[in-house]
């Protein structure tokens, strides 16, 4: 007697690691947070940016920390920008699929690097090169 015994089901997805929406929820949620929070604190600075300087007192000490005040102001936001920008362009690496991919190695990142700095675009080989100036090409790239 032939007996048919069916081929075992197959429990993996047919999307690669990449897609698969709960690799990745954790860093979604993260960076979604701290997307709205960037965002609030972006909203709230530049409306402090556009209160004016009293500017009319005779004391220079308080005019030169009242500029003092908004130069950091200035510089917080320029941060905060910065910041807010990297976090959208992490979603939006979540968004394509390419989320957890060195940008210049083209290697995974790190998974404890990405929970430390979600929005991270390079592994910390490629981020230590970087940071010490030498941002050649990775020899895979040329």
């Amino acid at each position: 007697m032939l007996c048919f015994q069916p081929a075992p089901m197959k429990t993996t997805s047919p999307l690669p690691d990449s897609l698969q929406p709960h690799r990745w929820a954790w860093h979604l949620r993260t960076l979604t947070r701290l997307r709205t929070r960037l965002t609030g604190e972006v909203a709230e600075h530049l409306l402090e940016t556009l209160t004016p300087l009293r500017g009319n007192n005779d004391d220079f000490s308080d005019v030169a920390r009242e500029n003092s005040e908004h130069e950091l102001l200035y510089a917080e936001l320029a941060a905060e920008g910065e910041q807010l920008a990297e976090v959208e362009a992490a979603l939006e690496r979540l968004r394509l699929g390419t989320y957890g991919v060195c940008a210049e190695t083209g290697e995974p990142i790190d998974p404890e690097r990405l929970r430390a700095i979600p929005w991270t675009r390079f592994c910390l080989a490629a981020a230590q090169r970087r940071e010490a100036g030498r941002t050649q090409p990775h020899p895979k790239h040329l």
